[in-house]
């Protein structure tokens, strides 16, 4: 019974892992999903991109079939027809979408590609050219999905807005069926887009795996190159043509470089600067080319057996040259397209006539670029090709140059990406690193000038306030330079600067008036110095401390109790401010005391004499002296004012003088016996006769 038991369980444990298992479950049925053309679904095609290219032809040729019966009841208003034509074309959109994925799906990825065993560096050659234009046209396909991807994006805000004027549409039954009909037209059409879409993801996943196999071949046939004669002597041919065609070109633009023209025409200067340009971009390009046999002739002269002390070809030099001179013309290409736009705004003949001459310079830029890229790969197979032949350690210094060649080629490519534009200047990282240098630099130099102001006041060679001012002054001059040189680097034109300042001025009326009035306030404080970093203040506020900095917008002062106050500096230009050290730093303070009744004023004056001249901030001279006032007979005490002069910059920031003098008071009256009396009152009890009781009771009336 138990077996049984047991056999039972394991088999529906069997069932029931057999129908969790991939394949095993039943595949649901698709059903296209036919819209009702007068109530509109939003929503109706969103199983669309889930569904397999089979069952998208299914829904497509029902969908067309539903329409064709819907068209012929639609009126005859001129509106509706020809938004139902264009829906029509955007049925028959998506058919032919899948018509050319067809036709693409036929045509090779890599057509009359070769992969020869045992080649020479000319078939390796050939075969690395069919790679790279094959790797440069998946970057276009690349580029091609990107922009889709936006297109697909604006797509939808079209389906948003289409549904929204549908929501929106009035009562009329005809803008009604039109605003259903531009809805159904967006849908077809974000589908189309979706079609696209994906027919380029395909394409080129399928161009990706393809030229990852051909990388592949590539590299196996770099590692099993054969030196080959005939290929040698095929390359020094071709590098003797290029030395002539290299002096040709020289010559032909020397010539035009020293010919005069005697004409004003600004339009010959042009053609003539324009013609330069061309030529030396060709002479860039022939020598890029011949660079590249040059490598090709070094690595099948490395080949042979025979062949001893070969040495590797490399030139940055020339990388380098070629990099400036493509950034030179594209500075002075986009220097003579604005002129040429400023000449001529109304001939667009003559228009498009130099824009043909600017594309063709254009285009040489181009290929300049990817020559440079086919040197920078040419050198790294050849110095693969030197190592496995010589030997890593012969060509350490070559590597570690291709190694920094190559770190300086991808931190290129990256400065010069573009990030935004700016007055249709664009900004690159490039950019940012400059301006951030030119920042970096404005606060460097700023802190400098601040430090060796500072060892003057040190050196005792000038005042610590003037000194404080004036790097409080050249710091915020300085950091004012820099981003003016800031902005001016990120294209804002310095004419505009007119209209920044009046809009600044209106923010500064509305938002920016309390900022604004306290940054004025800082710069009278620096200027007028009727406060300097130390001075001790007491605020109409109540604050009192020392002040620590003055700046634009408010100034720092600590407390005793050593709490940092900012200020705004309003405060001190509209209020009153009571400057204990502005001129002269030594104050009288009155230092409040009672001894008892009985004391020996003599006794007493002397003793708080004595206790003043203990107290280091006391400050004597013929002029001012310690003074000891009897100033009232009080209920418990004879009170006594000590009147002292003390020197504030001497006063510690957390201290209070008058708890320094009211201890040595203590201490002097506890040494001489002087009584501190405290708070005392006399009762004084009067007797009288106990009051004679009121009959407060009265008869009340009857």
């Amino acid at each position: 019974m138990a077996v049984l038991s047991l056999a039972l369980l394991f088999s529906l444990f069997s069932c029931q892992a057999l129908a969790q298992l991939p394949g095993t479950k039943k595949p649901e049925e698709f059903s296209p999903v036919i819209p009702e053309f007068d109530n509109l679904s939003p929503d109706w095609w969103t199983p669309w991109p889930d569904a397999t290219h089979d069952q998208r032809e299914e829904w497509l040729k029902a969908l067309e079939e539903a329409w064709q019966e819907r068209r012929e009841k639609l009126p005859d208003s001129e509106p509706v027809q020809e938004l139902a034509k264009s829906i029509g074309t955007a049925l028959d959109d998506i058919e032919s979408t899948w018509a050319r994925n067809r036709e693409y799906a036929k045509t090779p990825f890599l057509p009359d590609i070769k992969y020869p065993q045992d080649p020479n560096v000319l078939q390796w050659a050939e075969t690395d050219a069919i790679v790279t234009k094959s790797r440069r046209r998946l970057s276009s396909l690349k580029l091609e999905e990107q922009n889709l991807d936006e297109a697909l994006a604006a797509s939808l805000d079209q389906l948003r807005q289409q549904v929204v004027a549908l929501r929106d549409a009035s009562g009329d039954p005809t803008a009604i069926q039109v605003a259903t009909l531009n809805l159904l037209l967006a849908q077809l059409r974000h589908l189309d887009t979706i079609e696209r879409r994906k027919m380029i993801e395909e394409r080129s996943a399928a161009w990706q795996e393809e030229i990852r196999l051909a990388e592949q071949q590539l590299a196996r046939m770099q590692a099993e190159l054969q030196y080959s004669e005939a290929a040698g002597k095929r390359l020094q041919q071709d590098l003797d043509k290029k030395e002539q065609a290299i002096s040709e070109l020289a010559g032909q633009r020397k010539q035009l470089a020293e010919t005069k023209l005697r004409s004003t025409d600004q339009s010959l200067r042009m053609e003539r600067q324009l013609r330069l340009m061309e030529l030396a971009l060709q002479e860039t390009e022939e020598t890029l080319r011949r660079h590249k046999l040059e490598q090709l002739q070094a690595m099948n002269t490395v080949l042979d057996p025979e062949a001893e002390d070969v040495k590797l070809v490399q030139s940055r030099k020339l990388v380098e040259s070629a990099r400036e001179r493509v950034d030179s013309t594209l500075r002075e290409l986009n220097v003579r397209q604005r002129q040429v736009a400023s000449w001529i705004r109304d001939d667009s003949e003559v228009m498009n006539r130099w824009w043909n001459s600017f594309e063709r310079v254009s285009n040489s830029v181009t290929q300049i670029d990817e020559l440079i890229e086919d040197v920078l790969r040419y050198e790294a197979a050849a110095l693969k090709v030197f190592q496995q032949r010589q030997g890593w350690w012969r060509t350490v210094s070559e590597r570690a140059g291709y190694l920094g060649n190559m770190v300086t080629n991808s931190w290129r490519t990256l400065a010069n990406y573009k990030l935004f534009s700016i007055a249709e200047n664009p900004i690159s990282l490039r950019d940012i690193a400059k301006i951030l240098l030119v920042l970096i630099g404005a606060f460097l130099v700023s802190k400098l000038t601040r430090r060796f102001l500072g060892r003057l006041v040190a050196k005792n060679k000038a005042s610590e306030s003037s000194m404080y001012n004036l790097g409080r002054v050249l710091h915020y001059s300085l950091v004012a330079i820099g981003l003016l040189v800031a902005l001016v680097m990120l294209g804002l034109d310095t004419s505009k600067l007119a209209l920044v300042a009046g809009a600044l001025s209106v923010g500064i009326g509305f938002g920016l008036q309390a900022i604004f009035s306290n940054f004025i306030s800082g710069l009278i404080l620096l200027f007028e110095q009727p406060l300097r970093v130390g001075d001790l203040v007491e605020l109409e506020s109540g604050v009192f401390g020392r002040i620590r900095d003055i700046n634009v917008r408010s100034t720092r002062i600590t407390t005793r109790d050593n709490i940092d106050i900012l200020v705004p500096n309003t405060e001190f230009v509209a209020g009153r401010v009571i400057n204990h050290t502005l001129d002269d730093p030594v104050r009288r303070i009155h230092v409040p005391f009672g001894v008892a009744y009985g004391s020996d004023p003599d006794a007493v004056r002397e003793a708080a004499l004595e206790a003043a001249e203990r107290v280091n901030i006391t400050h004597t001279d013929w002029q001012r002296k310690t003074e000891v006032w009897l100033m009232e007979f009080g209920d418990n005490a004879l009170n006594f004012k000590l009147v002292v002069w003390v020197n504030s910059n001497m006063v510690s920031p957390l201290g209070d003088p008058y708890a320094l003098y009211n201890l040595e008071l203590l201490r002097e009256f506890n040494q001489r016996g002087i009584e501190v009396p405290f708070p005392q009152r006399d009762v004084h009890v009067r007797s009288w006769e106990p009051p004679v009781p009121l009959n407060l009771r009265r008869d009340r009336p009857r």
